[in-house]
């Protein structure tokens, strides 16, 4: 009887859910709602989206809308202005001007803050509670933040407001 009731458990019926899957390639500021299709999945293994807002990030066909894909401003990067991926402040939200500090390597002379404009916040894929942000930085000082970024030579500045 309890080798039954395990089957049984195993193989029973689960509720299904409607959530979004992307039908074609985005890029980054794209909206999503013309890119989905609605499919079923089970209900309680992914969170409930509402299939709406821009793209927070290049987007493959295929995969499930998840948090942190989308943002529901567009992307506001200037012409000719680099966007870098960044841990910033839970305060960060798109539209925030930062100031990236960047410590200077052993023997080197100071470097001046970098100004940015965060463009999208997600949640870290494998970080924990980090959050990401998408930053948009001037076009001759790009190189110098992403590579002290690579190193994890960077604090990013919010403007606090209250």
């Amino acid at each position: 009887m309890l080798v039954i009731v395990s089957l049984w458990l195993e193989i029973r019926p689960t509720d299904t859910v409607p959530h979004p899957f992307l039908t074609r390639d985005l890029v980054r500021g794209e909206p999503v709602e013309d890119a989905l299709e609605w499919r079923p999945v089970a209900q309680g293994v992914l969170e409930p989206m509402q299939g709406i807002g821009y793209a927070d990030r290049r987007l493959t066909a295929g995969q499930p809308l998840v948090t942190g894909d989308t943002t529901d401003v567009p992307a506001m990067v200037p012409p000719g202005w680099w966007l870098v991926d960044v841990a910033v402040p839970a305060e960060a939200a798109a539209g925030t001007q930062v100031q990236l500090v960047i410590l200077p390597s052993p023997g080197h002379r100071p470097i001046p803050p970098i100004g940015g404009l965060v463009t999208g916040v997600r949640p870290a894929e494998y970080q924990g509670d980090e959050l990401i942000g998408a930053v948009a930085l001037p076009p001759d000082r790009a190189a110098t933040a992403a590579v002290a970024i690579a190193e994890e030579r960077v604090s990013v500045l919010v403007q606090a407001h209250g």
